[in-house]
């Protein structure tokens, strides 16, 4: 079951990160601030990481757990770029 979670939550996170590269291919304002917004999750991306002892204990999961969402994240949002980059 908690594989099945982890698959629906990449699969929402690669729909909408392929959202977000699309409607920042539309306009130049919505591509500074979809930029803006993914600087913003890649410096919290960053901070999980640095931080994954206490955000584990925080969010009452493990720690492999955290890292294998945050590499999820990573993939879902390079596949958001792709998106963003073929459109």
């Amino acid at each position: 079951m908690r594989a099945m979670y982890l698959v629906n939550y990449f699969t929402a996170g690669c729909i909408a990160a392929s959202l977000l590269g699309w409607t920042a291919s539309l306009h130049p304002l919505a591509f500074k601030t979809i930029t803006f917004l993914i600087a913003t999750v890649a410096i919290f991306w960053c901070l999980c990481w640095l931080l994954d002892f206490s955000i584990s204990q925080l969010l009452k999961i493990s720690v492999a757990d955290l890292q294998a969402v945050l590499v999820s994240g990573l993939a879902a949002l390079l596949i958001g770029i792709g998106v963003f980059l073929c459109t």
